[in-house]
């Protein structure tokens, strides 16, 4: 057991608890502990202890043990801590079991990260998927009555005692059945399928216009990498998950062709699967973009480790097999090279960047503009000076790279992205132009 020195300001108090079972290095159990503190100061939370126990196997009943929960208890009182957050993914019935023991808020990793997003949605998108994340969560824990829920899916936050935990998902003491939480779910269900329709017009309206999405560990450096590369001040911030929302912006490559580059929200080890559920709509401009640009924090000292979560959560998802690009990010920020000499060993292909300095980013667009120019599709057409239209488009969605004049005629060489030849050659029928 670790105890931490005090400080005078008056946050909320958490001990952690993680529980090493058989087969699990140390290093795995203290890396994701870690992960764990900084997601309970994402939260608002001040740590004031942790207790790593090791076990062959979860306890049925208290996933610890009876004896370690006394023990915990005591250091609770010990602290002045208001809350225990367990590393580990507890079923409904050992997380009221430890409760009656603790005498206090018990929250696991599941629902500490649920608590963050419902924090940080602020958009009704974002509100609804979060709340349908807490619902879906919470529906297995209810009892009879649901007695703890307040303002479902949001709310002004209050002390730990229906603040952790409980947020967007139970302020205000509603008698809440089961029916009335499926009901609930399902209408959720009905609005985010609304969303997903919209999100499919807004892409077909952005139809031929090549879409990366970067994605990555969350605080990987994704959203300061947008803002570097399309010229943009969008909010960013060194809290784990900062960006909820996808964010879409332009972005012009070396050789004029425009791009559009979507920040996603970021991805953690043990994402819990209500929330990849819930945020299917968001989380479908990845899956439907022509490259994911996966940006790694190659100064974290498990990079490595954080690149195989996200590629665990892409696959989920039903994009493992998309053209990725690795994008190893914070080189400013390294002193030993040994990591990144690890990385580029299982990610050869893998670029150094920093996006918040700049550096590498030059060699990155011109890599990015030969890769979407290689795509392109060649051809030559004959116009006639009453088809300016079709001129236009061309000049506007693509390149003229020869331009002939005759008496009555025009006769270009030019090249389209081969998303748009679909529509270009929808555009030229019934006329008398051909494509050689």
């Amino acid at each position: 057991m670790q105890a931490f020195v005090e400080t005078n300001i008056p946050m909320e108090r958490a001990v952690l608890v993680s529980v090493q079972l058989r087969n699990m290095l140390r290093e795995d159990t203290e890396e994701s502990i870690q992960e764990l503190a900084r997601l309970a100061d994402t939260a608002g939370v001040r740590v004031v202890g942790e207790v790593i126990h090791q076990r062959s196997t979860p306890h049925v009943a208290y996933y610890i043990g009876q004896g370690k929960a006394n023990e915990i208890k005591i250091m609770l009182e010990e602290l002045e801590a208001d809350v225990v957050f367990f590393d580990n993914e507890l079923s409904p019935a050992q997380a009221r079991n430890l409760e009656k023991i603790l005498e206090c808020v018990v929250v696991d990793r599941t629902g500490l990260i649920l608590e963050i997003f419902a924090q940080r949605a602020h958009t009704r998108e974002a509100k609804v998927q979060v709340e349908l994340a807490q619902l879906e969560y919470a529906l297995p824990r209810l009892a009879h009555q649901w007695t703890h829920l307040g303002r479902l899916g949001g709310g002004t936050r209050g002390g730990i005692k229906g603040g952790v935990g409980t947020r967007g998902a139970g302020e205000t003491q509603l008698q809440v059945d089961r029916q009335l939480v499926r009901g609930r779910i399902s209408q959720l269900n009905k609005e985010l399928v609304k969303v997903e329709r919209q999100r499919r017009t807004q892409r077909k309206h952005r139809q031929g216009i090549p879409s990366v999405a970067l994605v990555g560990y969350t605080n990987a450096g994704k959203s300061t990498l947008l803002n570097t590369l399309t010229e943009e001040d969008l909010f960013v911030e060194d809290k784990l998950f900062a960006t909820l929302d996808p964010t879409t912006r332009t972005m012009l490559l070396p050789d004029g062709q425009r791009i559009l580059l979507t920040d996603t929200v970021g991805f953690i080890h043990k994402l819990p699967h209500q929330l990849v559920a819930s945020f299917h709509a968001t989380l479908e401009e990845v899956v439907e973009s022509d490259l994911l640009l996966h940006v790694v924090d190659a100064s974290h000292p498990r990079a490595l480790h954080q690149a195989e979560s996200v590629h665990h959560v892409l696959d989920e998802l039903g994009a493992g097999d998309k053209p990725r690009w690795m994008l190893f990010n914070k080189c400013d920020q390294i002193g030993d090279s040994t990591l990144l000499n690890i990385l580029h060993h299982e990610y050869p292909e893998g670029m150094q960047i920093s996006g918040l300095k700049g550096w590498g980013l030059e060699e990155f667009k011109h890599r990015l503009a030969e890769h979407f120019a290689s795509m392109d599709v060649e051809f030559s057409l004959t116009l006639s000076h009453r088809d300016g239209k079709i001129m236009n488009y061309l000049y506007q969605h693509g390149e003229v790279m020869e331009r002939e004049y005759e008496a009555n005629d025009i006769h270009l060489r030019a090249r389209l992205s081969e998303n748009l030849m679909g529509q270009f050659r929808t555009m030229i029928q019934g006329t008398q132009i051909q494509l050689d």
